[in-house]
């Protein structure tokens, strides 16, 4: 029953914190804790579990070209959908590049990015089978995610 308190006080924290973040911005940022990060499952995806693991797969991939070139290294955790909000939450894991003092922290975040409502809108097949993340959320993708890095503190490396 504590854990269920718990849990639910995380989720209220991080639906409030959802909200108020880049209000008019199609992007939405939240922090996490581990345990509201993982729990997040609990809602019922527009995704197959198998889509979501593709698109994660997809978003991991493109990240060593992109975004994952600064001081912080990305995990992508999960990706949910919602078809009536038109709208998808990515739960990722922020953590120091090596080098860094083990002590160092990680970080729970999510980015909620709008107008995306399934597989179909996040992920371009090619008439050969291959797959791609789509313009739109690409660019979405990016734009939380620069905003979550802009928002970390510097790590400091190790001596």
């Amino acid at each position: 029953m504590h854990a269920m308190r718990h849990l639910l006080a995380a989720l209220v924290t991080t639906s409030a914190l959802a909200c108020s973040a880049n209000v008019g911005s199609p992007v939405e940022i939240a922090e996490l804790s581990p345990v509201a990060g993982q729990s997040a499952a609990l809602t019922r995806s527009a995704l197959t579990q198998a889509q979501s693991k593709t698109v994660l797969k997809l978003i991991d991939n493109i990240c060593g070209d992109t975004w994952c070139d600064g001081d912080y290294d990305f995990g992508f955790r999960k990706l949910s959908c919602t078809r009536a909000a038109h709208s998808c939450t990515l739960t990722l894991q922020v953590f120091p590049r090596e080098g860094v003092p083990t002590t160092a922290p990680s970080y729970w975040r999510s980015c909620k990015t709008t107008g995306f409502r399934g597989f179909a809108s996040l992920v371009a097949t090619g008439p050969n089978g291959y797959q791609s993340l789509q313009q739109d959320y690409y660019a979405a993708l990016t734009e939380c995610i620069a905003s979550i890095e802009a928002k970390l503190p510097k790590p400091r490396l190790g001596a």
